[in-house]
């Protein structure tokens, strides 16, 4: 549903209407700790590469893009990249 813009209510009221099982949630807890794990620990080894190929130093310039996958302020989903102005 996330990819027409529409949230897990939604969801839950289309397999309501079409006698449908509603959409298992039983993991998202588990896969969102799962994925907040590897995100954190991937950031922190970028950082600490960044840290040994600056000698060092932690006076770090990056060039910093966004995105949303819907204008305003309303978009749930959205990505970030992050690269060294050295690389």
């Amino acid at each position: 549903m996330r990819c027409i813009g529409k949230g897990a209510e939604s969801a839950v009221m289309f397999c309501g209407i079409t006698n449908l099982p509603p959409p298992p949630t039983k993991f998202n807890n588990i896969l969102l700790q799962a994925a907040r794990e590897t995100c954190e620990e991937s950031m922190a080894e970028a950082v600490h590469e960044a840290v040994e190929e600056n000698e060092g130093g932690r006076d770090i310039a990056v060039a910093v893009d966004g995105s949303w996958q819907k204008r305003g302020f309303s978009s749930k989903n959205g990505g970030v990249t992050v690269t060294s102005e050295d690389t």
